[in-house]
């Protein structure tokens, strides 16, 4: 499995959280450090595997949280890694 990015961008800049991916191969989740959780998290998208022209994007929000623990935030995993867009 490749490396998977959530962003979030800050004027010209846009800042980039390496996912979890053992975890997230194994429990089909998105397992997040609390201290990073912060508004307008997104993780891009392909709308469609076949269609990479445009992508759109999945917002890590409060009410997407599944579950959590005393150090992390769960969110679910809702497409196929193949649809999440690569990093520039």
């Amino acid at each position: 499995m490749r490396t998977i990015y959530i962003r979030k961008d800050i004027n010209n800049f846009q800042r980039k959280i390496l996912l979890d991916m053992a975890y997230l191969a194994e429990h089909n989740m998105i397992r997040l450090l609390k201290f990073y959780f912060e508004d307008n998290l997104y993780l891009p998208f392909y709308k469609s595997i076949k269609d990479r022209s445009s992508f759109d994007k999945f917002y890590l929000t409060r009410d997407k949280i599944v579950k959590e623990d005393d150090n992390h935030y769960f969110f679910k995993f809702p497409f196929k890694p193949q649809q999440v867009e690569g990093v520039d």
